[in-house]
């Protein structure tokens, strides 16, 4: 084993001297140092999709997820910068998780003279996400102890150390070392906005649980509602009682703005293409345009493109622009679509809209490497057994939004979804035989928040909150009640943490099963 980790660590020198010679000869220099300061870290590729077998189960929207696939939290925000020596090593462990073999990863890291080489902070970086593995994997101690090895020298230069920390206290019951291990995620001043938002919220939680002073819980609440559009941050503020106020406010164009960027070329050609599909062609064509380039420009532009019924290209814009107060424009952040499914909607127009903003960002000729196709990532086998009777293209929207739906209303029928919101995302991304499996695996879990993040799959804890959040918001918008955030957000009240539920009631989603027509208002 000791020569294996000694092979492994030449192995590593290898790749850098050899990818820094490479990069030497582009740039026309030599010094590997040099080269490797915009070395990119090496992608990870998607494992093959996993069919789900369960034996009730009849269809299923299979996706490339994979209990071994280490996507994680993103633990620092895209300002840290990393050295070439983190990126190649950080690699090297994530291939070794990718193969469920985290002890192997940390004995690596361990061994090999590259990452001897790294800030203390870089190596418990990676050190942190091996202990993620170790926690995805259901080993707590191990988790805890990795985890907090990396507190203990790098502390609030690892949020995502003390992430793991806490999640694996909170599983032994120590509420009050996980309450401070979160409160370190929530305050590294390097930690992504999510992972703050996330380490705040489960602060906030494991105070209350521990019988912590109540400001102390505010506190983390007010950390964590500085980022309302994240699923932790909006949930905070609607545990405090302090309900984000969006801006629904359209962005606005006079008369002569309006004929001068209908006559631009560049706006012309990005909105053609835009409806044809080609994104990356229209988002290229509309940077170029004096309208984007000039901010004080780019809310009329916004206001224009809106208009003209391309939700893709105003989401688009609206993440880019913001009004003369600096807020942005929600109402173009969270689009409405222009098109319906094709018999009406009989599923929430809410869900409907937050699975497409997640899943295609209203692009209608979107085609993922697995097949998925439109608005609604529909494979071709989902569509022809749920909906054999509806007939047309999925790149059509009416027709992928009726197919897609269809499939909605079946997952939220399955016993085990059982209507929650929360396990109808995780059967859309993973498969309902996956969420079946790993329900079995988990156990009768009575606190949503805790399911979502056992889930054994990056991708899909990922995918759940951020179409949940989705969700919530397009509820908002509409001005409809939220009666799943409710319920989740009940579950952290004192009064209801001392009710044990031996049934815990699904987290229903109003109206469902019904027409939403009221939602059209």
């Amino acid at each position: 084993m000791h020569n294996e980790f000694k092979k492994r660590g030449l192995q590593l020198k290898l790749v850098a001297l050899v990818a820094g010679l490479l990069i030497g000869v582009v740039c026309g220099t030599a010094h590997i140092g040099a080269a490797f300061v915009e070395q990119a870290p090496v992608p990870l590729k998607k494992n093959q999709t996993i069919l789900a077998k369960a034996d009730r189960i009849d269809a299923v929207q299979t996706r490339p997820t994979s209990e071994k696939e280490p996507l994680l939290l993103d633990d620092v925000s895209g300002e840290v910068k990393s050295s070439a020596g983190y990126k190649i090593v950080l690699s090297a462990v994530r291939n070794e998780l990718k193969r469920g073999r985290p002890t192997y990863a940390l004995k690596l890291l361990g061994a090999d003279a590259l990452a001897a080489k790294l800030k203390h902070s870089e190596f418990d970086r990676i050190k942190a996400q091996i202990a993620q593995s170790y926690l995805i994997e259901g080993k707590i101690a191990r988790a805890a102890q990795v985890a907090e090895e990396a507190v203990k020298r790098s502390g609030k230069a690892v949020p995502l150390a003390g992430w793991v920390a806490g999640q694996a206290a909170w599983r032994t019951g120590d509420f009050g070392r996980a309450a401070d291990m979160f409160a370190l995620t929530a305050h590294a001043p390097q930690a992504s906005s999510w992972l703050v938002a996330a380490g705040a919220y489960w602060a906030a939680r494991a105070n209350i649980r521990a019988g912590r002073d109540s400001d102390i819980t505010e506190d983390l609440y007010a950390i964590a509602g500085k980022y309302p559009r994240t699923f932790y941050g909006f949930m905070a503020r609607q545990a405090s009682g302090d309900a984000y106020e969006f801006n629904w406010d359209a962005p606005e164009m006079d008369s002569g703005d309006e004929e001068a960027i209908a006559a631009d070329n560049n706006i012309r050609n990005a909105l053609g293409l835009g409806k044809s599909g080609k994104l990356a062609a229209a988002i290229s064509a509309i940077a170029s345009s004096k309208w984007f380039r000039d901010q004080s420009k780019r809310e009329a532009l916004l206001a224009f493109v809106s208009a003209q019924k391309v939700p893709a290209l105003t989401l688009f814009l609206a993440r880019k622009t913001v009004n003369e107060d600096g807020a942005f424009y929600d109402s173009a952040l969270y689009p409405e679509s222009p098109w319906a499914p094709k018999s009406g909607y009989s599923v929430d127009k809410a869900l409907i809209h937050a699975l497409i903003r997640q899943e295609s960002r209203f692009n209608p000729y979107a085609q993922s490497g697995q097949g998925a196709r439109g608005l609604m990532q529909i494979l071709p086998s989902t569509a022809q057994f749920i909906a054999a009777r509806v007939t047309g293209d999925l790149s059509d929207p009416h027709v992928n939004m009726e197919v897609g739906q269809k499939y909605v209303a079946y997952l939220l029928k399955d016993p085990v979804v059982n209507n929650d919101i929360f396990k109808m995302a995780v059967a859309y991304n993973a498969g309902p035989g996956n969420l079946a499996r790993w329900s079995t695996q988990l156990g009768q879990m009575d606190d949503p928040l805790l399911f979502i993040e056992s889930i054994p799959s990056g991708e899909t804890r990922a995918f759940v909150e951020r179409v949940v959040v989705n969700y919530w918001i397009y509820r908002a918008q509409q001005g409809a009640d939220n009666p799943s955030l409710d319920a989740v957000v009940a579950l952290d009240k004192p009064d209801a943490i001392r009710v044990a539920s031996s049934s815990p009631r699904p987290l229903e989603t109003a109206q469902l099963d019904t027409r939403a027509t009221n939602l059209d208002k």
